[in-house]
């Protein structure tokens, strides 16, 4: 089951997933936001079991073809694990 809200056109949407299998009587939920600002975007989801990831994207000029630089960052609770990554794109 999948749910979407566009809260803002083009700036901010919501969303949430919820899995459930009648045989094996799993399930898991999902929940999500994206942020789209004028030169970057933010994006976020938190499950159930305790992970959450975030990640930011911003262009560094205005004009076409800018650096842009993007953070990463992912936190799993139920495993003590972290982990934080970078990433810089030149020219396009």
């Amino acid at each position: 089951l999948y749910y979407k809200r566009v809260v803002t056109p083009k700036h901010v949407t919501l969303g949430a997933e919820l899995y459930y299998q009648v045989a094996s009587l799993k399930n898991s939920v999902v929940l999500g936001a994206d942020f789209n600002l004028t030169r970057r975007k933010i994006s976020m989801t938190l499950d159930d079991g305790g992970k959450i990831k975030s990640a930011l994207e911003t262009k560094l000029g205005m004009a076409p073809g800018s650096p842009s630089l993007s953070f990463t960052g992912d936190v799993d609770h139920a495993k003590n694990f972290m982990r934080f990554g970078y990433r810089m794109n030149i020219g396009g």
